[in-house]
């Protein structure tokens, strides 16, 4: 989540012409709007309980009982 949430925060980062190219010829790519929507909509990679962040550093899927504790159990809640 770190190296992502740092990507978006560089604009430089991102080929905007090959970008634009994905949308209608009739809309404006604006880099600032596109980069606070994906900084906004990915904010909840940044705030993993303890269980989700341990789940998502199991690379090869191993602990299939906390996956299974985090889907059935009650919601996590986030501040």
């Amino acid at each position: 989540p770190d190296f992502l949430m740092e990507k978006f925060e560089d604009a430089n980062a991102f080929d905007w012409d090959d970008l634009r190219q994905l949308v209608r010829r009739t809309l404006a790519i604006e880099p600032a709007e596109i980069i606070a929507a994906c900084l906004a909509g990915f904010e909840f990679l940044a705030e993993f309980s303890q269980d989700e962040a341990r789940l998502a550093a199991d690379p090869y899927q191993r602990d299939k009982a906390l996956w299974t504790n985090l889907r059935d159990g009650p919601p996590v809640t986030r501040s």
